[in-house]
């Protein structure tokens, strides 16, 4: 097949209240940023051969967040984005009008005392009342007549709950260091900045506290629903977690596929020896990045750092 022309899209991680990203470089395209807290990496152009790749690098350093509900002192702000900019309904993700999200918003209300209470109650109701399927990214009507979704369908659900009332909250869509993919929602609150919450923990975990709580073991790539409109490309209100493109081509036959993958790599600079009966207390991850039960024997991340456990 001969490719005449090749146009990407691809989300780019940006410093937030939850990352420090710096060194943002790239193989080919140009970073643009797309709308509020997202920027996107877009190359136009073509290739020749059985193949081609568009990739991003970069050095980042993620934050993890507990707020305390006791100190009004520290906001959870890093962006100078209006709160006010998720607000909206699309109509497909967010819709407001859906008479089911009226009724359960409505009923939650009702028995809230104040703004917190209404969203602790949204993220039980959402985690104890929908079902995990598998199946990614659904509208709001499909995740209601399914009776539940996956971790974006979890999010969108308590992202109506919150808007529907007038509180600003949005999709965090990011990566996992090996790889995989999470969601989880926020919100906004005036005392206390943007507060996370995670309903897809909750309903696979009952007994856990993922309110006002966030680990830091994820890169966000992006914050609400992406708009973008270049070369004739267009993207209202898309969940941008992985990449978009499109191709013409003028002569030859056969398919074009694409791939997104994220480095496994994950670097630090310096190894401290523990002895196996130190206690430790801070979260501890694999080489992976994924949050273990604690130290095992061989290389742990504790708070940024190797651990080598013999």
């Amino acid at each position: 097949m001969n490719v005449t022309r090749l146009i990407t899209l691809l989300p780019a991680p940006v410093t937030n209240e939850y990352q420090e990203i710096s060194m943002l470089e790239s193989n080919c395209g140009t970073f643009i940023d797309a709308n509020a807290t997202n920027k996107v990496l877009f190359y136009d152009g073509t290739f020749e051969g059985k193949s081609f790749s568009v990739y991003e690098s970069f050095k980042y350093k993620t934050k993890t967040v507990q707020i305390d509900f006791n100190d009004k002192s520290k906001k959870n702000i890093c962006t100078d984005v209006d709160p006010d900019e998720y607000l909206d309904s699309d109509g497909y993700y967010i819709d407001l009008d859906n008479n089911t999200i009226k009724q359960i918003g409505d009923q939650l209300w009702g028995q809230s005392s104040d703004i917190l209470d209404y969203a602790k109650r949204c993220y039980e109701y959402v985690a104890e009342n929908y079902s995990y399927i598998n199946g990614s990214w659904r509208t709001l009507a499909e995740i209601l007549r399914a009776g539940g979704g996956e971790c974006g369908d979890f999010s969108t659900l308590f992202v109506n709950l919150m808007r529907y009332k007038g509180i600003p909250a949005r999709h965090n869509m990011g990566v996992w260091v090996n790889g995989g993919y999470h969601v989880w929602p926020d919100f906004y609150h005036e005392d206390y900045g943007w507060i996370p919450t995670d309903p897809t923990f909750k309903n696979s975990n009952p007994n856990g506290d993922y309110f006002g709580r966030y680990d830091g073991n994820l890169i966000i790539l992006s914050q609400g629903m992406t708009q973008f409109s270049r070369a004739g490309i267009n993207l209202w209100d898309k969940p941008l977690q992985s990449f978009y493109y499109w191709y013409w081509y003028n002569e030859g036959s056969g398919n074009i596929t694409a791939e997104h993958k994220t480095s496994k790599d994950y670097q630090v600079n310096e190894i401290d020896n523990v002895e196996i009966c130190e206690r430790k207390t801070e979260p501890v991850y694999n080489l992976m990045g994924i949050r273990q039960k604690g130290l095992s024997r061989g290389i742990n991340i504790v708070n940024g750092k190797k651990v080598l456990m013999k």
